[in-house]
């Protein structure tokens, strides 16, 4: 990884470590001490290779080395969920954080479900009995996606929901990602099973997106739900009432031999929020 991103990701998680000092752990172990002792012990953290998940690798890297006495390497930048898996299934890195709905689908292959509960289980039971990954206790934040406009335009249509969303979509200029277009759970599916007809769609990458829907070229994007311009540009979210979208609650998976052999350093820090991971975005 370039330097420029480690240390960008080191500063903006720095205020975080220092939030997360005092949230304890669910294994009933103390702070700061773990089932072995010694200076050798390290832990290889791995992580995607986009800013989020940079910045929960630091985070997790700085808390492990703060509240246990193990050391931490780190393997950062990797391409992507499916990297990451094969290198935790490899013994190339201990741990990575991800999403359940992207588990879920991308690396178990299983069919989409919403029920944020039984999404989790399924990964859990799947990683631990087919691969022998321990899955950790959500961390807190669900980076779903989140259907996203103006607060003028939310008056005007009066759109709250995803449903009155879909009601006036013939009205409404939608621009999202490409991948929001081809994906058979986004946009293909609001069209075959709610009838959504958006006025015209526009296929633009992340950051463009919020560019176009600030200057009025379009009235809708397709937000994640931590992501820091919703907050930097005051957009309103519209409830998900229907359940449409998958849950994709961060976790941590890790080598399960590792985890039951010494749990302390994977102590499920749950103080994440999506407002504490949108103040973390670089803007």
């Amino acid at each position: 990884m370039k330097l420029w991103k480690k240390c960008l990701a080191a500063g903006m998680t720095a205020a975080m470590v220092l939030a997360l000092g005092a949230c304890g752990g669910d294994n009933g172990q103390d702070e700061g001490q773990s089932q072995a002792s010694g200076s050798d012990k390290t832990i290889t953290v791995g992580s995607s290779n986009f800013t989020e998940a940079i910045i929960l690798g630091e985070v997790y890297s700085q808390l492990i080395e703060a509240k246990t006495d193990y050391t931490v390497e780190q393997k950062f930048g990797l391409a992507g969920a499916a990297v990451c898996f094969d290198a935790l299934e490899n013994g190339e890195i201990d741990m990575f954080v991800e999403y359940t709905g992207t588990a879920l689908m991308n690396l178990l292959a299983q069919p989409m479900a919403t029920d944020k509960d039984e999404v989790w289980q399924t990964v859990h039971d799947l990683m631990e009995k087919d691969h022998g990954i321990a899955t950790s206790n959500p961390l807190g934040f669900n980076n779903t996606y989140v259907m996203s406009v103006k607060p003028e335009t939310a008056e005007q249509y009066n759109l709250k929901t995803l449903s009155d969303l879909i009601e006036k979509s013939p009205e409404l200029n939608l621009g999202c990602t490409v991948e929001f277009i081809q994906r058979e759970d986004c946009l293909p599916l609001l069209e075959s099973k709610y009838d959504a007809s958006f006025k015209d769609v526009s296929g633009l990458d992340a950051s463009p997106r919020y560019d176009a829907i600030e200057a009025g070229e379009v009235d809708v994007v397709d937000a994640f739900a931590t992501d820091a311009l919703l907050s930097k540009l005051g957009l309103t979210m519209l409830e998900d009432d229907l359940n449409f979208f998958p849950p994709y609650y961060a976790v941590n998976f890790s080598d399960k031999a590792l985890v039951d052999g010494d749990p302390s350093w994977l102590r499920p820090w749950r103080c994440w929020t999506v407002p504490s991971m949108r103040k973390l975005w670089p803007l």
